[in-house]
């Protein structure tokens, strides 16, 4: 019933959330997805989401979770999307002459310094300092679980390489790795090393306590 009468995403949360007394975080935890990501959900927000198969995994969650069709759920947020997108391109043309009388040599200039700025800036997050991490699960360092096993979900700059406990990670295009490892009952030692092109390594350790 609430599929048919709500259209978007966050009209079918907010709804279902409301109707099953759930909250923001009940609900993450539920799912074993980050907040964070169910607050974009509710505030219909796209920028800070993962790529689509990501989103489209939690959807289905959540809708598992608040007793929805996930699929309907899933559906809803892509067609967002495609208005959201359509939308973009309904502006009206900008007029042809206002910049007519712009010197094009000060525009060209001032390209190149932005594009030189861009590549030294690309450059220099590669080449100093550690190299970054975003462990999205889990997020705290210690973190109880009473499943035997466990998603370990984050990105990595794209380029780099990732072990977990030793272990290659296949990451996507974008610098996404998804991983599910078994865990032992008490406590689990997880540990995060992202290795540089010139050598240079992080390293994160998360304890994950398995309690039966």
């Amino acid at each position: 019933m609430i599929m048919e009468e709500r259209t978007t995403v966050k009209e079918l949360l907010e709804e279902s959330m409301r109707e099953k007394k759930v909250s923001i975080a009940r609900l993450a935890e539920l799912t074993d997805i980050p907040e964070r990501y169910i607050v974009l959900f509710l505030d219909d927000e796209q920028k800070g989401l993962p790529p689509a198969p990501y989103v489209r995994g939690y959807l289905i969650k959540i809708a598992g979770a608040l007793g929805l069709e996930g699929q309907q759920l899933w559906q809803a947020y892509k067609k967002q999307q495609e208005l959201k997108t359509s939308g973009m391109g309904d502006r009206l043309p900008a007029n042809r002459f206002a910049f007519k009388r712009v010197n094009r040599k000060k525009i060209g200039a001032i390209i190149a310094i932005v594009v030189l700025l861009i590549v030294a800036t690309i450059i220099v997050k590669k080449n100093i300092g550690g190299a970054a991490i975003d462990i999205q699960n889990p997020i705290e360092d210690s973190v109880v679980v009473y499943e035997s096993a466990i998603d370990l979900r984050g990105k990595i700059n794209p380029g780099e390489y990732l072990t977990i406990n030793n272990e290659d990670i296949a990451i996507d295009r974008n610098g996404y790795f998804e991983k599910n490892i078994s865990l032992e009952p008490g406590i689990n030692s997880v540990e995060f090393k992202v290795k540089r092109l010139l050598g240079k390594e992080s390293i994160t350790v998360k304890q994950i306590i398995y309690q039966q």
